[in-house]
């Protein structure tokens, strides 16, 4: 049985589930190469079906992560209950972009194309995700260029049901609390809090619209000066440089209510209102005009209104998670949503918690959610949960098609005895090496397939990779991939971190020796790399400890700034040689500047 699962929202993505077995999941950006694509994931989902060697009429079920009419039933009971604030929406700003957004008729038309995250008319956008879910099977079997029959039964699968089967199901469990969160669900659920018994999800509790975390986080994140919904890991960055100056104000946003609940002081903000990535007057009078949108180094003002956003979401984060252990009684969490992404908040909760273990995998914003709504369908039709691999899930290609690449590019290039020998000794000789090898990871971080990969241990490998290589703003930390045997010595925890979801503290006595792993704050966002995990990553990692004494190197995703990170062998050779990468390692053949 085959079961296709799509999302289409920011990070459109497309998974295809046979039998249980994860055939392939492929973020649409990868293939359009555009930058957190929203379009419908057509580019996706043949890339799934061409994996699979089959075509639409083989599918027999569709899974869609959204349920538009639970929705629009939120949508208009929030109105009502927040009038006269909620007339504010009928004038369709642009949120802090400025002017109008795009009108209703726009919206509809869209397909997804936004000219900043703002750029929706509220309205419109609710027809729309109706639309979808009412003509689902014809919109699919148009952007594919399916014509002949099809057997295929549409689903609409609950939006936080659909990240938190991408989780859990995932998981190697058959039990464990769940926490999911984001900015908003399809029925207006932020935070949803679960338990995961065999092969089914229980609720516990859902908190609804426009108290959500995420929210919080996507509209300081605007007022910062950055994009919401695409720049929440720049301000996780950023915080670290701050003070603590406005810790105490910015607690004032949220409310930690007894019973792990919480709500948000929608005297802040206008979210709530317009819809929109706005804060309000009252914050305006109490914190000042926003940053503007400029890659202008950050004021020292803004970096310390990041450490209180981040300090409140942790805090948050640690309110919830504690009454979830205590009510539940588990001991492993389990959690996704686009909230799970930062990498900060999950360390804290895995080390300051009851929780004994933690579990999130790669793709854990909306795009994860495609795959988790696939699950979530053939779990209740009796398939089997998915063992083995969840990380490489892309495409992947033959020596040919990179070596074609090379000699289109007219690039020398040589075949290696042992590639991971070549670039380990490249990497001690301070070069900066693009690695590309085998399936395409997923999800927003680089884990060992499409990396761009330099020494730990210089001084000025952080601006190098930043100014020369990433383009990218100053502030930006980069991560280690280290031996999971070894990152005891290095990390205040040694738990596995395959997916680089989890920050820990640098060992004092080591910061100086990997400088350029070390974030300014003393920690480091850890990927941690088993020989079962990814071998050829290992090894080449085990041969540079061999040649340095360091069982790590800074890892960074394949791609230039704002670019998706590289899916073909023909992108990774561009990527290469539009920026200041010393030499690339494609398959076992290596090329150098």
């Amino acid at each position: 049985m085959y079961v296709l699962g799509i999302n289409q929202h920011h990070d459109s993505a497309a998974g295809l589930v046979h039998d249980g077995r994860i055939v392939a999941f492929v973020e649409e950006e990868r293939v359009s190469r555009v930058k957190h694509d929203g379009t419908f994931p057509a580019r996706a989902i043949r890339e799934c079906l061409a994996t699979a060697g089959i075509t639409l009429a083989e599918v027999d079920h569709v899974a869609y992560f959204w349920q538009a009419r639970r929705e629009v039933t939120h949508a208009l009971k929030h109105f009502v209950t927040h009038l006269p604030a909620t007339l504010a929406v009928l004038r369709n700003d642009a949120g802090s972009y400025g002017g109008s957004a795009s009108g209703i008729a726009a919206t509809i038309r869209s397909g997804g194309v936004q000219s900043h995250s703002d750029d929706y008319h509220v309205g419109g956008a609710l027809l729309l995700h109706l639309r979808r879910s009412y003509t689902m099977k014809k919109i699919l079997c148009e952007a594919v260029g399916h014509t002949g029959p099809v057997r295929f039964k549409v689903h609409l699968v609950d939006h936080h049901l659909s990240h938190a089967a991408s989780g859990y199901l995932l998981s190697p469990w058959d039990h464990a609390a769940i926490i999911t969160w984001d900015g908003i669900g399809s029925d207006g659920t932020s935070t949803y809090l679960a338990v995961g018994e065999g092969d089914r999800i229980r609720d516990v509790r859902r908190v609804r619209f426009p108290h959500s975390l995420g929210a919080l986080y996507a509209c300081v994140t605007s007022y910062l000066g950055f994009h919401p919904t695409r720049d929440e890991g720049k301000v996780m960055g950023l915080a670290a440089y701050g003070e603590p100056t406005h810790v105490a104000a910015m607690r004032e946003l949220v409310r930690l209510l007894p019973d792990g609940h919480y709500e948000l002081d929608l005297s802040w903000f206008r979210h709530h209102a317009t819809g929109k990535h706005q804060m309000s007057a009252k914050f305006l009078e109490r914190f000042g005009p926003p940053r503007p949108r400029t890659r202008d180094e950050v004021p020292q003002y803004y970096a310390d209104i990041a450490y209180g956003l981040q300090t409140t979401l942790e805090e948050a984060g640690l309110h919830v998670a504690r009454w979830l252990q205590r009510h539940t009684g588990e001991t492993r969490l389990v959690t996704a949503g686009g909230v799970a992404l930062n990498s900060v908040m999950n360390g804290r909760i895995l080390l300051e918690t009851p929780f004994e273990d933690f579990f999130a995998q790669p793709a854990a914003a909306d795009d994860g959610s495609a795959l988790g709504a696939a699950l979530q369908v053939g779990a209740s039709l009796g398939q089997p949960r998915p063992t083995g691999g969840y990380i490489f899930l892309g495409a992947q290609y033959t020596e040919a098609e990179m070596e074609k690449a090379l000699a289109d590019a007219g690039l020398p290039y040589r075949r290696t005895d042992d590639i991971t020998d070549t670039t380990a000794r490249a990497l001690a000789d301070s070069r900066i090496v693009g690695w590309f090898q085998g399936r395409m990871e997923c999800g927003p971080r680089a884990l060992g397939n499409r990396s761009i990969l330099a020494d730990p241990r210089g001084q000025d490998t952080k601006d190098r990779l930043n100014e020369k290589v990433k383009h990218r703003e100053p502030f930006r930390p980069f991560a280690p991939s280290c031996l999971a045997e070894r990152s005891g010595e290095y990390f205040a925890s040694d738990y596995p971190s395959p997916v680089m979801l989890l920050v820990f503290d640098v060992l004092e006595h080591q910061r100086e020796r990997v400088p350029a792993i070390t974030h300014v704050d003393g920690t480091a966002r850890v990927q941690t790399v088993s020989a079962a995990d990814n071998p050829l990553y290992h090894r080449l990692i085990t041969r540079f400890d061999e040649l340095t004494g360091v069982p790590m190197v800074v890892n960074t995703s394949f791609n230039d700034n704002e670019e998706p990170i590289v899916r073909t062998p023909a992108d990774a050779v561009r990527c290469y040689l539009r920026t200041g990468m010393d030499a690339l390692a494609l398959g076992p053949f290596w090329t150098q500047k």
